[in-house]
């Protein structure tokens, strides 16, 4: 089961690239802190990234059912009793004290025999440009996890950053960002004269580690405008998730300190990202670069025109197999869930897999009572590797189409190209300054 649902994750977010990878520590209990931008999803990501299985928190209203108990057990979550979930099915019923004792005390023993375990101390999902106030409960495990055996097991605490391009789009990427693993045994005798008083010492630090691996900016459009002038005014192209993440990160950090000591050339650049992102609207340009790389892109176009014609009959096939059921996914998850980007992903991945292999066992059934049961058990067979090629020949085909439609115009409007180029260049050298003069 594991294995299906993180398949599934995969087959979502089909890049999922990390960055510091060597900074894991070998041999040493390891607890990772992270942020928590998008639901259960954030757990699953971890663990592909990673490629390690991880126990977690879970809220306890996951468990409240035999399907959720076994979905979070094929994944060692651990249930953790919020204040308002209290009398719910699944929450503390006047208890959950004594069960959160219970589920703290699971995680140390997990960290005392070397299995990762990852916490996300924020408390809660969300969609904040910023980090939320840490809640004390990872610290808290961390210390009582070390006096316990004497301070003897020499855990790491791994600050981890996650990072979606967008995290509600299916097909869309994923990065994980490992930074510096600390120890904390220097907390040792505060936390013996004052366990609350070391509780909030570490729960500080972790805020600050995690301040060096996740993005934050004070308004989405910042957050959300920052990557892509990142990604237009890199040195080259194309990115990895890492480059753009370290690129973005930088371009952030000038930001905050163009916007203190020299706001006027921030106004002005601000301004000139701002209308060369209406321009690339106005034609249609999704990505500048494209139009630089139109010679590789020409000499692409005769493979995917293959490709397309080779996947041609089992994409029509799968279309009419998935097509109806994948797209009902989209406005059923705000139905069922609520409208909460942090939520929407998970909601469309798990009401995404019911109603499409729902429509497998509905088409295959019908197949069964015209033709045979045989016929009706092959179609049954058939259909993840036929709904697999027709969501491969939607991708191929768009990437088909802008090749062309880049194409076109670079024959076509060669003047209009030159001048798209040179403006990116201009904005990537004015970029360029401006950040090498907010670092000096």
């Amino acid at each position: 089961m594991r294995l299906i649902i993180l398949q599934l994750v995969r087959l979502f977010y089909p890049r999922i690239e990390v960055r510091g990878l060597d900074r894991l520590p070998t041999g040493q209990p390891m607890l990772m802190v992270a942020n928590h931008p998008n639901g259960l999803l954030d757990a699953l990501v971890l663990m592909i990234g990673l490629r390690r299985h991880v126990a977690f928190l879970a809220k306890s209203t996951f468990f409240a059912n035999p399907v959720g108990r076994v979905l979070m057990a094929a994944f060692g979550a651990l249930p953790v009793y919020r204040p308002r979930d209290e009398g719910l099915a699944g929450g503390a019923q006047g208890d959950r004290s004594s069960r959160n004792e219970a589920t703290f005390a699971r995680c140390r023993e997990l960290l005392q025999r070397n299995h990762p375990l990852a916490l996300f101390p924020e408390g809660t999902t969300h969609s904040h440009t910023t980090m939320l106030p840490l809640r004390t409960g990872a610290a808290r495990i961390a210390l009582s996890a070390e006096a316990e055996t004497g301070w003897a097991i020499d855990l790491r605490v791994v600050p981890v950053g996650l990072w979606y391009q967008d995290k509600a789009r299916f097909r869309s990427a994923a990065l994980v960002v490992v930074g510096r693993p600390f120890t904390i045994d220097d907390l040792a005798a505060l936390y013996a004269s004052d366990p609350h008083g070391a509780a909030d010492r570490l729960t500080e630090r972790i805020d600050m580690y995690l301040d060096e691996v996740v993005l934050q900016a004070e308004n989405a459009e910042l957050l959300k405008g920052l990557p892509l002038v990142a990604a237009w005014t890199a040195p080259h192209e194309p990115q990895t998730l890492e480059e753009q993440h370290a690129r973005t990160a930088a371009l952030l950090a000038a930001y905050q300190r163009l916007r203190a000591t020299d706001p006027a050339r921030l106004a002005a650049l601000e301004q000139q990202a701002r209308r060369y992102a209406r321009v690339l609207r106005t034609f249609g340009i999704t990505d500048p670069w494209d139009l630089e790389l139109s010679a590789v892109r020409r000499g692409r176009l005769f493979g995917l025109g293959l490709l397309l014609l080779a996947l041609l009959a089992p994409a029509l096939a799968g279309f009419v197999l998935s097509y109806a059921t994948y797209r009902l996914a989209a406005p059923l998850t705000p139905v069922l869930l609520g409208k909460f980007e942090e939520t929407t992903s998970t909601g469309k991945l798990i009401i995404g897999t019911v109603l499409v292999v729902l429509g497998w066992v509905i088409a295959a059934l019908i197949a069964g009572w015209l033709v045979s049961g045989w016929w009706g058990l092959a179609l049954l067979i058939a259909a993840p590797a036929l709904a697999y090629a027709a969501l491969r020949w939607g991708e191929f085909w768009r990437e088909f189409r802008e090749a062309l439609g880049y194409t076109w115009l670079t024959l076509r409007h060669r003047a209009l190209v030159r001048e798209l180029v040179a403006r990116r260049t201009a904005l990537a050298e004015q970029v360029g300054r401006a950040v090498q003069a907010a670092q000096n």
